[in-house]
């Protein structure tokens, strides 16, 4: 049966943030540009082609109106992010010269093959107490050459970083604009990580391990410098976009991956990593923005710990390594849940075993509130559209129980 709306998509997914009633679960895919490219023929490696991306907004509007429609986007797909330099510089570092496409020269070969990132040492030991001294932001600009010479293709160095962050930003409200003339609300206006994943991706896994045995007091001192930087970034950010509604729900992104207790101990964790990220959550939240967890990897042992945190303070995005269904049980009277069509179901499973799941997680992580349907991490290049349209007619088909 078709479910009788009396949401907005926007009041849909605000009740589901504040644990209050909905008619029905909203669904918000988590879109990179490879999938809406996918389906108008073209390959993944055109979705990293400059002269194609302009054309990334109009794709994810008409693969929008070919299967009927979803409630928000979590990040403005198309329309970049809203930047500060502070962000700007983590960007550069992580998604530069680290960064291997498809379809390009020693990159990856495979035209639809999803981008990859080649880990390797940014910042060596020897950096510690640069960064303690200047900051973050300072060192990146003035070691910005070590990272990258260019970003999503750009060249950028330091002095090109403020028409770096107006261009994107300006990209970002331009896309922003799109979808709300669609109805469609922005869950997340810009996308940063935690502390302790920048510092071990900027070192490596190993190093960043190595460390936490030889220099753990010092490791200490360069998160809470991140943490600070990251922040004050990030609501830079936030405000040169305008007013904190300006994407449609007040919220920020957080990406969250190597802090779960599939790579450390929740010693480690309780030490290194948890303290850091909720003093970043803590002053989102004061600061009036809902953070969204964008949890890679298995987080179930560290489900409790957000149980500390304000209550409907995030959206704690899993990507169906966790367990969301404990998840529910820990947090469901907490904080929302989001999540978490595997990907290989989303590329590989049949329709009837998309539909199954989907209705799964409404039944059961859906119940009476606090849950929106989304993928595991983000849709795959390529998911099968038939599968894709079954998951977003789930929820318009599949009332949630309530009490």
């Amino acid at each position: 049966m078709t479910i009788k709306e009396t949401m907005t998509p926007t009041e849909r997914i605000m009740a589901a943030i504040h644990l209050e009633p909905y008619d029905r679960v909203p669904v918000a895919p988590h879109l990179s540009p490879e999938f809406p490219f996918r389906q108008k023929g073209l390959t993944a490696a055109d979705a990293y082609k400059l002269e194609y991306m302009p054309n990334t907004l109009g794709y994810v509007s008409d693969l929008y109106d070919e299967v009927g429609g979803w409630d928000a986007v979590t990040l403005p797909v198309g329309g970049g992010f809203f930047f500060s330099p502070a962000l700007m510089s983590i960007f550069a570092a992580l998604y530069g010269d680290t960064m291997r496409y498809p379809g390009g020269d020693d990159r990856v070969s495979a035209e639809d093959s999803p981008p990859q990132f080649a880990e390797k040492e940014l910042i060596t030991p020897d950096d510690y107490d640069a960064i303690i001294e200047q900051g973050w932001t300072r060192f990146a600009m003035e070691n910005l050459n070590r990272f990258t010479s260019s970003l999503f293709g750009l060249p950028i160095e330091a002095s090109t970083i403020p028409a770096a962050v107006e261009m994107w930003s300006t990209a970002c409200r331009a896309g922003i604009d799109s979808y709300h003339e669609r109805g469609i609300p922005v869950i997340a206006g810009t996308n940063m990580v935690d502390p302790q994943m920048l510092l071990c991706l900027l070192r490596t896994l190993t190093g960043f391990i190595l460390d936490l045995h030889r220099w753990p007091e010092k490791v200490k001192e360069v998160l809470q410098v991140l943490s600070r930087d990251l922040v004050e970034g990030t609501l830079e950010a936030m405000r040169g976009g305008g007013p904190a509604p300006v994407s449609g729900i007040p919220g920020v992104m957080m990406s969250c991956e190597r802090g779960s207790g599939g790579y450390f101990k929740l010693e480690v964790f309780e030490e290194f990593v948890w303290p850091f990220m909720k003093e970043q959550i803590e002053a989102f939240w004061q600061a009036g923005y809902v953070t969204t967890l964008h949890m890679d990897t298995d987080w179930t042992l560290n489900l409790p710990y957000l149980l500390e945190l304000p209550a409907k303070s995030c959206i704690v995005e899993l990507d169906s390594t966790s367990d969301i269904f404990k998840a529910k049980e820990i947090l469901g009277n907490h904080m929302c849940i989001m999540g978490d069509v595997p990907p290989a179901l989303s590329s590989h499973g049949t329709v009837d075993e998309m539909r199954e799941y989907c209705e799964k997680l409404i039944q059961t992580v859906g119940k009476d509130t606090g849950f929106i349907l989304s993928n595991g991490c983000a849709v795959p290049p390529d998911t099968k559209i038939e599968n894709y349209r079954v998951m977003i007619e789930s929820v318009k088909n599949c009332p949630p129980p309530r009490n």
